[in-house]
């Protein structure tokens, strides 16, 4: 049980694949001298799979009061994840961010799309095991939204999706904004193996690119500084970098933005959406008196207020659905060796983060859990995989030549 233990933490707790996790205890074996086996991945990928079963498919406590947090996956092939996260709001800890041991499993399912009658299908699937929804925190996909809105439920929109929409609004057709950008692509473009490569400006992001602008931010600010310094040296790099001096006014309103934003996000998803921390939100807000910091002020007061209001008496509340977006970042990183492979069981992983790890529960998922129940579980739940597909296919052709 002690190995199962290591290979499960190893494997979950840290960025190595299961080659690598087998590799890891041999080399502990030879150097700490110790008495035996490493098993090979296979064994570890199958180990995992009972444990993510295993918290999946538990018997949930029934309640009054559960949160869910939900959305679907990026395409994995044909298919898409749909993940439903749950927790207790009486359980919720507002001094700090959620972690994975805080939250519960309830839903992972594949499909090759998913329309809010579906999802809402699966939510009262949910609801009709555990009691109560309260209110779902997601983002405000189509489907999710009209899901969550059929089920009669408040929708807390996800504050990091939020602001990234807000920011979108405001400078995705700002003219200063726009030829800001694109000097710097240009720039990145011309340069990229130049003289000038070391002072390049960051990669800028083609998908959710309003989610994080702190590294535009942050590198026009380096630059400003450097501009300014009264030196005779680094004059090809100043010539190169002049440029910038003519945007100083929007760079330094985007650092002022991106600190109000960290204060936000700080407040919030570490204690929670209440009036206590609406107010310190709002402080933070006042700062900033050109334009579009007001309007970026506007569209928050209006998500505070909205949220508040359809929370029906509830007083604190959780906005923020990271957790979810960083289960789905590391089971996409498990993928990254081999991406043609697409979902399978592997997905399983998932509801394994969520896991404590503790003896007993280990125990009871190795006891409880055979290989023919994954199987089960996977004709269900995720169908004929495109590895499966693939297989059918190019294997025939091979043995047919």
């Amino acid at each position: 049980l002690d190995m199962i233990q290591l290979c499960i933490a190893l494997k979950l707790q840290s960025s190595a694949s299961f080659r690598a996790v087998s590799r890891t205890i041999v080399i502990l074996s030879v150097y700490l001298d110790l008495a035996t086996k490493a098993p090979c991945h296979s064994t570890i990928l199958l180990w995992v799979k009972k444990y993510g079963h295993h918290e999946l498919t538990g018997p949930k406590e029934v309640a009054d009061d559960w949160v869910v947090i939900l959305d679907e996956s990026v395409q994995f092939g044909q298919s898409k994840l749909l993940l439903v996260y749950g927790i207790r709001q009486s359980k919720i800890d507002f001094s700090r961010p959620l972690k994975y041991q805080d939250l519960c499993p309830l839903l992972l399912m594949c499909r090759s799309s998913w329309n809010g009658e579906a999802i809402k299908a699966q939510l009262m699937h949910v609801q009709e095991q555990i009691g109560c929804i309260r209110y779902a925190v997601a983002d405000h996909g189509n489907n999710i939204k009209k899901a969550i809105r059929l089920m009669g439920i408040p929708h807390v929109y996800d504050l990091t999706h939020r602001i990234s929409l807000s920011l979108e609004h405001i400078y995705k057709e700002d003219a200063e904004f726009r030829a800001f950008t694109k000097r710097m692509a240009r720039l990145r473009g011309t340069q990229a193996l130049g003289k000038m490569a070391h002072v390049l400006p960051p990669a800028q992001r083609c998908k959710a690119r309003f989610m994080n602008l702190r590294p535009i931010s942050d590198w026009g600010m380096a630059v400003l500084n450097f501009l300014d310094r009264p030196v005779n040296c680094f004059k090809d790099e100043k010539r190169s970098l002049a440029w910038v001096e003519g945007y100083r006014s929007l760079i330094v309103e985007l650092a002022q933005l991106n600190r109000t934003i960290n204060t936000i996000e700080s407040e919030l998803k570490n204690n929670g959406l209440s009036e206590k921390t609406i107010a310190k939100c709002a402080s933070a807000l006042e700062e900033g008196s050109a334009e579009r910091p007001q309007q970026f002020k506007q569209t928050m007061n209006e998500y505070f207020q909205q949220t508040m209001q359809s929370l029906n008496g509830i007083d604190k509340a959780l906005c923020s659905s990271d957790i979810l977006e960083s289960s789905f970042g590391k089971y996409k990183n498990y993928l990254q060796a081999n991406p043609m492979v697409g979902i399978t069981n592997l997905c399983l992983s998932i509801p394994a983060f969520t896991g404590t790890l503790e003896r007993e529960g280990l125990k009871a998922a190795f006891e409880g859990t055979k290989t023919e129940n994954i199987e089960t579980w996977t004709k269900s739940n995720i169908g004929e995989t495109t590895l499966a597909k693939r297989l059918k296919v190019l294997k025939w052709g091979v043995n047919k030549n």
